[in-house]
């Protein structure tokens, strides 16, 4: 008889475990869950800032690359303004390309701008000067919308600057 008391009171102890499992994995699968989409909207914003620099970096290399092939001076006394609207197109182009071949989330014509180049010349004398710009790239939400809940890295910024000496 005490045997037969003591396996009901196991078999009973046993079922009261099972469920106790089952309410700590629901609990703790809740914030398992949250970790990682966490870490997914922010590693999908980390990728995009990485490639949002990168592009930056190749819009630079665009400046120094149209500048020692000689084809444009910025400081040329009477090209000043051609030449620098041809550096800001082949930046623009530049930038967009690199984006588009790094697959990053969206649609780059619509969500990337590429601001105007700011030169700061030692114009029109011989010496060094540089220029800047800055690229901002509107990241579409992964979950759709913001909430007070929910909040994703929307607008990403990089701002690449160039210095070089002046070709007169």
């Amino acid at each position: 008889m005490k045997q037969l008391r003591q396996h009901r009171h196991t078999s009973t102890q046993l079922r009261r475990q099972r469920g106790v499992a089952a309410i700590e994995f629901a609990l703790i699968a809740v914030f398992m869950i949250v970790m990682l989409l966490g870490v997914t909207v922010y590693w999908r914003a980390f990728q995009a800032q990485q490639s949002l620099t990168r592009a930056a970096g190749d819009g630079a290399r665009a400046i120094l690359g149209v500048l020692a092939a000689g084809v444009s001076d910025p400081c040329h006394p009477t090209q000043a303004a051609a030449n620098r609207a041809t550096i800001q197109l082949r930046v623009a182009q530049s930038v967009r390309s690199s984006l588009e071949r790094s697959d990053i989330p969206g649609t780059v014509g619509d969500q990337l701008t590429v601001g105007t180049i700011q030169w700061q010349a030692a114009c029109p004398s011989t010496g060094t000067g540089s220029a800047s710009f800055e690229l901002r790239y509107q990241l579409a939400p992964l979950f759709g919308t913001q909430s007070a809940w929910v909040t994703e890295p929307r607008q990403l910024y990089e701002k690449s600057v160039v210095h070089f000496a002046s070709l007169l």
